[in-house]
């Protein structure tokens, strides 16, 4: 368990002046003096002792200058932990206190509210150091930092751990808050030091919106000063602009500044991956320890609620940022029972997975928690899953929902998570329906009513409107310009001859049978298998010999006779391999299915390449050490095995500067999750990510799926498309399971449903519509290419309408030039690439390489 311990705050002293001469008064002459010159004789000679006094002080960088008359007893302060006296490796503080030490002869314990809880003597204060323990009455005590500053009175009482600094002198509060607009006081400080900390001449405080008179009104409930509150330095500092928009945008939410007429305290933070979402809510989290506007911190005990393969994530992270700050947290596990927790007060932030929260419903209530955080809050979709049941019961109106997966567009979901951080907002799911849902999805209907139409827009521009005061939601554009080049690959492989053997067995075995003997979705599993290499197949028996299970595993050659070459993907990652290891490169190679995962192992295992390996059975508490070892430059580790279902979401991989996706999923933000793993906060190298897929397969047809319902880059959450659009239709199906005849294996599938008509050069296609810059030249079989594209146009127009994103990126026919090939690491594989499209985003925009 780590503790907490409060921020630092301790002061700098200014460089050394050279202290400034004594002014000395001339003897006069021996006469008796006149009483009007000797009272200004001895002012003098009072004021030159005290430049001297203070002169001496400044030169001494140990000490504090105080300008006031000199006390008889020195005293030295401490802020402590204290508890009860053990012998305990690991120590319990049960609290917070200052140590008063008098005169290096006695010393004064006293708890946060003043009271002395336990006195000792003979305790020389000047020795002691931060760190330091000593026995203190009955109370064990650590000494966690020096107080500075203006000596303590005896009756002073201990400074709380979070406290507002304020700038210049305190005002009263004006009789009435009805007169006018209240006094603010500023809680930034000056600009010069902050702790030890010098501030950068060019750094523009991150201060907040000040309440309003309303919200005054409401909840100033003590009339009190308002104090404008600044996100502390140490925090502010590392903000890029968008970051401080969202701390900005998280604290009027969760103060309630945007919803004060509902009283609503709840936010949902939906940037994309990488955009720092985690570094914001920090921000915000110790913002609210250290102060609030109406002179009180608004938070003391935080619950952050995250998947089991980001607990540590979230640990490292608040090291990272606030370390300095002494602000550290309580991660429950099997050591750390949430029990201990409620009898720890003094650590602000607790930290737990979803799985184990759902098992310690009890000890929940025993804690308060002032605000709760769920990372990855999509999981919370459903309303009447157990978590989610369990996280709606705690009694804490702040509530802030991270997630960079897009909502899929299931009103009833939306509403569910909507319903979380703002309880009652819009209503019961019944009362929503019928105001928001079915005028909206009733809207989207084909041939629907001008009137039914109109409503359903007017419905849904007012549920825009409300939401988006809660919901915050940036694109990655916004941080390109802070990263390193990308560029995004789509590479289609040649299926090997035993792969199409293979593939065109499954599928007139399907057409002959029908569902009676297999269904659709165990047959589609059967060919994605295949997709990925041949050998996966046999990985489970079916135990009716009559199944196409065995009927294919019939076809297979002995073990010994198979290889990378029997799967176009894998030979691709063979090559990609050799040549990255020889450029130091690490990379990442992510896959859905285990089984292929321990093919890839193998593959590693015999050219002795030196990996690690995440996936489900990856216990909790090992998968941030296997993160932070390979991300760590002085490791060896060279590949880094992920299962896209266990730890595609979330981990910090930027030790590597490849990512291969070896195989794809139906939901496109699986795969863009998994794909944001390396282009993220962190990276220096430039970076290059590879989705492998089939030509001409299953494979190539989900992909197709995917970019007509979303864009390659951007995410579900950003596109119009309702229920239907999930669900196969039994025409799907039929295209889906059709084999691909020969004739139309002359071009890519994808590259001829975009009805493109380029030479697959390398070139970006011109818009479509725009007359051609070169000429009407052209062999046969560009021709009678042509010809078939005209005839599938109308066929496909439907798809190429969101797929128009393609078009703007490279296209590259084989054989892909040999100058491409060598900078995407694939020189050594030319004759297993079918088609391959390119795009390249830059550090400040998006470009397209020639």
């Amino acid at each position: 368990m780590r503790r907490s311990c409060a921020p630092s705050m301790k002061r700098s002293l200014p460089a050394d002046p050279t202290p400034p001469a004594a002014i000395r008064p001339q003897p006069l002459p021996q006469a008796q003096p006149d009483p009007g010159m000797l009272e200004l004789l001895t002012s003098s000679e009072n004021h030159a002792r005290a430049l001297e006094a203070r002169a001496a002080a400044v030169r001494k960088p140990a000490a504090l200058v105080d300008t006031r008359a000199e006390p008889t007893t020195s005293q030295v302060r401490f802020k402590v932990c204290w508890g009860k006296i053990t012998t305990k490796k690991h120590k319990t503080w049960e609290g917070d206190g200052t140590l008063t030490i008098v005169g290096g002869k006695s010393a004064t314990l006293r708890d946060e509210d003043g009271k002395v809880i336990g006195n000792a003597g003979s305790v020389k204060g000047e020795e002691l150091e931060e760190g330091s323990r000593l026995i203190v009455g009955s109370k064990e005590v650590e000494l966690v930092e020096r107080i500075g500053g203006e000596v303590a009175k005896e009756n002073d009482v201990p400074v709380k751990r979070v406290r507002v600094e304020a700038r210049g002198g305190f005002k009263a509060p004006a009789e009435s808050m009805c007169a006018g607009r209240p006094i603010v006081v500023s809680s930034f400080k000056q600009v010069g030091t902050v702790g030890e900390e010098a501030i950068a001449e060019d750094f523009v405080p991150l201060t907040m919106r000040e309440p309003s008179f309303d919200h005054q009104w409401k909840y100033n409930k003590g009339k009190v000063p308002v104090v404008t509150v600044s996100v502390p330095y140490c925090v502010a500092k590392h903000l890029r602009p968008h970051q401080r928009e969202g701390v900005s945008f998280l604290y009027e939410c969760v103060l309630g500044m945007k919803c004060e007429d509902s009283e609503q305290f709840g936010a949902i933070l939906a940037d994309e991956m990488g955009l720092g979402k985690t570094l914001q809510t920090l921000a915000l989290i110790y913002t609210l320890m250290k102060q609030g506007p109406y002179g009180q911190p608004i938070v003391k005990r935080v619950l952050i609620v995250t998947p089991s393969s980001l607990v540590d994530n979230w640990d490292r992270e608040i090291t990272k940022w606030l370390k300095q700050e002494r602000i550290f947290t309580f991660i429950v596990g099997p050591n750390n029972k949430l029990k201990k927790y409620a009898q720890s007060a003094h650590i602000p932030i607790l930290i737990i997975s979803y799985e184990l929260l759902a098992k310690q419903v009890s000890e929940l209530e025993t804690v308060k928690f002032d605000l709760i955080v769920c990372d990855e809050g999509h999981r919370l979709k459903n309303s009447s899953i157990k978590i989610a049941e369990v996280l709606d019961g705690i009694d804490c109106r702040r509530r802030i929902l991270l997630t960079g997966t897009p909502i899929q567009n299931d009103l009833q979901e939306f509403h569910s998570l909507i319903n979380f951080v703002n309880p009652g907002l819009l209503g019961t799911y019944q009362e929503f329906k019928a105001k928001y849902e079915n005028p909206i999805v009733q809207s989207q209907q084909p041939n629907v009513l001008p009137q039914f139409q109109e409503l359903g827009q007017t419905r849904l521009n007012e549920l825009n409107s409300i939401t988006s005061s809660f919901i915050l939601r940036r694109t990655q554009e916004v941080n390109n310009s802070y990263l390193p080049e990308k560029q995004e690959l789509v590479i289609f492989a040649h299926p090997s001859e035993l792969q199409e053997k293979l593939l065109t067995l499954a599928l007139k075995h399907y057409e002959q049978s029908g569902t009676s003997a297999i269904t659709p979705l165990q047959l589609i599993t059967i060919l994605k298998k295949i997709c990925n290499h041949p050998s996966l197949i046999s990985t489970t028996d079916s135990k009716n010999p009559d199944s196409l299970q065995n009927l294919l595993i019939s076809q297979l050659p002995s073990w010994q006779h198979m290889g990378p070459a029997d799967s176009g993907k894998l030979a691709i990652l063979e090559s990609l391999l050799e040549a990255l290891i020889e450029r130091r490169e690490k990379v990442v190679i992510v896959s859905y299915f285990s089984k292929t995962l321990d093919m890839i192992a193998g593959l590693c295992e015999h050219y002795n390449y030196k990996f690690c390996r995440l996936d489900g059975a990856t216990p909790s508490q090992d998968r941030g050490k296997l993160v932070a070892t390979f991300n760590n430059p002085s490791s060896d580790i060279f590949i880094f095995l992920l299962s896209a279902k266990a730890g595609g979401i979330g981990l910090n991989l930027v030790g590597a500067s490849r990512l291969v996706l070896f195989d794809n999923d139906w939901n496109p933000a699986s795969d863009l999750q998994a794909m944001s793993r390396i282009w993220r906060d962190g990276q220096t190298r430039n970076v290059f990510i590879y989705r492998l897929i089939t030509a001409f397969s299953i494979e190539e047809k989900i992909f197709q799926r995917q970019i007509s319902k979303t864009s390659l880059s951007g995410s579900v959450v950003d596109q119009k498309q309702n229920l239907s659009n999930l669900k196969l239709s039994d025409d799907e199906l039929k295209d889906l399971f059709s084999l691909v005849e020969e004739d139309d294996r002359e071009d890519c599938l994808t590259h001829q449903m975009l009805a493109c008509e380029c030479a697959g050069s390398g070139d970006v296609p011109e818009p479509v519509g725009a007359a051609s810059s070169q000429e009407e030249v052209e062999s046969p079989e560009r021709s009678r290419y042509r010809v078939k594209l005209a005839k599938t146009k109308k066929k496909k127009q439907k798809h190429s309408l969101k797929m128009q994103e393609l078009l703007r990126w490279q296209h590259h026919r084989a054989p892909v030039q040999q100058e491409v090939l060598e900078e995407l690491s694939l020189q050594s594989c030319p004759e297993d690439i079918v088609f391959l499209f390119r795009n390249v985003v830059n550090r400040n925009k998006t470009t397209n390489l020639a």
